[in-house]
């Protein structure tokens, strides 16, 4: 059993620990926030956009909670799978992307057009998400084993390791070469876990500077008060692609983390919809959306052993 593996399963449980900490952290201040504006208005955003149907007949009864529509949930902003920046999240708006082209992608199969919402991003994980209320969620989700008592996951569609993005001629190839620079993480997200709790032997960097979102970790790389930033390694090399040769994704950490669809706990549109996400596996659609929004395939990305003693 690969060592990845077992980093992977001994980690999950205080990963998502830590992981709802940090959600809960967050929504009590934006508790605070609320209750200090009279007039505050609600984090979930309830707008939606059609995308496009490619042509072609319908070859599945998918059965959609609301006729004629493959009704769709994510979280945004989600560059380079729902629009291609951070500052892309108005839904009716975004025209492009990994999951929007694929959430496409299955309508057409459906015989549907495809409409989408955005909402919170921890209700989306917590399942309190009406089930009734859509039919599929892509939203760069890593599957773990809690998660999956609330929402029903369908299979890894989307491998996501930590990738270090770096500005270009940086030379990094061995955890030394690492530890000697000064790192950014985003706050909440996995590389914050596996960089900063110490909860994983072997992988705290100390002189690892927390960021509130990745737009700020990305201009402090950018302006120089930071030597790489550790994201999803498909993230990292979006923005690489968008820098104009400036950045690139050097190396990257097995986490052996997979994005993977959300449906409603129970509400039986994981046997509809996972057969439709495995024929876009396995005819390399989805890989052709990765290296067409991406700039290359996360796979090709070499990895950087971290010592555990």
């Amino acid at each position: 059993m690969p060592r990845s593996f077992l980093l992977y399963c001994a980690t999950s449980r205080s990963l998502e620990t830590y992981l709802m900490k940090m959600r809960t952290y967050a929504a009590l201040a934006m508790a605070g926030a609320i209750l200090i504006s009279s007039c505050g208005s609600d984090t979930k955003s309830t707008s939606s956009s059609s995308g496009t149907t490619p042509a072609g007949g319908a070859t599945v009864d998918c059965k959609p909670v609301k006729a004629g529509t493959l009704s769709v949930v994510t979280s945004l902003p989600g560059p380079n799978f729902w629009g291609t920046t951070n500052a892309e999240v108005d839904p009716d708006k975004i025209k492009s992307g990994i999951e929007f082209d694929l959430a496409n992608l299955i309508a057409a199969k459906c015989g549907l057009k495809m409409s989408f919402r955005n909402e919170s991003f921890d209700a989306l994980v917590a399942g309190q998400i009406a089930a009734d209320s859509y039919d599929i969620s892509l939203s760069q989700v890593t599957i773990t084993a809690d998660r999956a008592k609330v929402v029903d996951f369908s299979q890894g569609y989307f491998k996501s390791d930590q990738g270090l993005l770096v500005k270009a001629g940086t030379v990094v190839k061995t955890w030394d070469d690492v530890k000697k620079l000064k790192l950014g993480v985003q706050a909440s997200t996995t590389a914050e876990y596996y960089f900063t709790s110490g909860e994983v032997p072997g992988w705290k960097l100390d002189s690892t500077k927390v960021f509130p979102d990745l737009s700020s970790a990305y201009a402090a790389l950018n302006a120089g008060q930071v030597d790489g930033i550790i994201i999803d390694t498909p993230i990292n090399l979006g923005q690489a692609s968008q820098s104009g040769g400036k950045l690139e994704v050097v190396g990257q950490f097995k986490t052996g983390e997979e994005y993977g669809a959300i449906y409603g706990l129970g509400n039986g549109k994981k046997a509809i919809f996972d057969p439709i996400l495995q024929g876009f596996i396995d005819d390399g659609t989805i890989n052709g959306l990765i290296a067409k929004y991406l700039g290359g395939d996360p796979s090709t990305v070499p990895f950087i052993d971290v010592p555990t003693s």
